[in-house]
């Protein structure tokens, strides 16, 4: 048996993968999103299913199953989600990480998110920072610091005013000079020649904190993000109008930007990073000046944004009563440390 996953429509084969692991159940998703099919009339036979590929059959939507070796843990994951099942052999456990990592109460979402990070199916970037050094106004405050975001993982970072979040995010961006130490985000060292050629790869989203003056329209903000790149007109017009879509700012594109409210500068900015396709997005204080409609908007935005495209993101932040919703992992920044 060299196949893996099997799915036949009204006695029709239309999708066979010899794949390991769960990306035949990835490579299905995908054809879902260009064909409707009934989920209920499919047949589909599954190579193996442990408790992963039980969370992703769910989520797929697909009603029945037959399953040559599935594991204990997969069962009550079938049963929850109203999968009707049969199978050939049934073993305690599947030798695999995946088995131990899912807990099977989650939401479908939960697990998806873990399964196709795991999977390397995210925009993100690995962001690594080893032994950092940086000093402000030859006062050393970041010694020493470790980090490790893996590529579209959320993180929270949090601390007193003055401890030098901002200078972390600005050493990250290659816009402020550390001291010593390594910042790496993919394969890219900050501040070497190849990343200097593909520093759009990071996005910033700053607080606004000066009411600017120089005439400049929403859409021109988001163009900001292709400078430098060699792109004609019509293609630049099309990623500037998409990103702007995406963040729900294009109506917006006409207007000047220094008279758009906090909100709106805020999915304008957004809208920048989308335009430039920055697989690491950084946000320095995003609520500071955003009421609470707006704060709960940007919220959604960044939610839907990460589990859609999954770049990675860091967000430096005091506002506790907004940083709680997500579940993403804290740290603070103390003592020129992330504890």
């Amino acid at each position: 048996m060299d196949w893996s996953l099997v799915v036949t429509y009204k006695g029709e084969e239309i999708f066979t993968s010899r794949g390991k692991w769960l990306y035949p159940l990835f490579e299905l998703e995908d054809l879902f999103k260009d064909h409707d099919y009934p989920r209920d009339e499919l047949d589909v036979v599954e190579k193996v299913a442990g408790q992963a590929a039980a969370f992703l059959i769910a989520r797929l939507g697909i009603k029945k199953c037959h399953i040559k070796l599935i594991s204990d843990k997969a069962i009550p994951v079938f049963k929850r989600f109203g999968v009707s099942f049969t199978y050939d052999e049934k073993v305690p456990l599947i030798q695999c990480r995946t088995e131990h990592i899912l807990d099977k109460d989650m939401s479908l979402d939960e697990a998806w998110q873990i399964l196709r990070r795991r999977a390397g199916r995210v925009h993100g970037a690995d962001v690594v920072i080893e032994k950092l050094e940086v000093d402000f106004h030859r006062e050393i405050i970041i010694s020493g610091l470790d980090l490790e975001v893996k590529r579209g993982e959320g993180l929270i970072i949090c601390g007193e005013n003055g401890v030098g979040k901002t200078t972390l995010l600005k050493a990250i961006l290659g816009l402020h000079p550390i001291s010593s130490g390594t910042i790496k985000i993919g394969d890219l060292q900050v501040g070497s020649q190849i990343w200097n050629r593909n520093r759009h790869i990071t996005g910033y989203v700053n607080q606004e904190r000066v009411k600017g003056i120089f005439p400049v329209s929403a859409a021109e903000v988001v163009e900001i993000g292709l400078s430098g790149r060699k792109l004609s007109r019509s293609v630049i017009k099309e990623r500037v109008e998409a990103a702007m879509r995406r963040t729900g700012s294009l109506a917006l594109a006409n207007r000047s930007f220094h008279k758009l409210s906090g909100g709106e500068k805020q999915r304008v900015s957004l809208a920048r990073c989308l335009c430039q396709q920055a697989r690491v997005l950084l946000f320095d204080e995003p609520t500071t000046f955003l009421d609470p409609k707006s704060r709960e908007d940007l919220y959604k935005l960044l939610i839907e944004l990460w589990e859609n495209e999954a770049p990675t993101i860091i967000v430096v932040s005091h506002d506790d009563n907004w940083i709680t919703k997500f579940k993403w992992e804290v740290k603070e920044l103390k003592g020129g440390k992330l504890c």
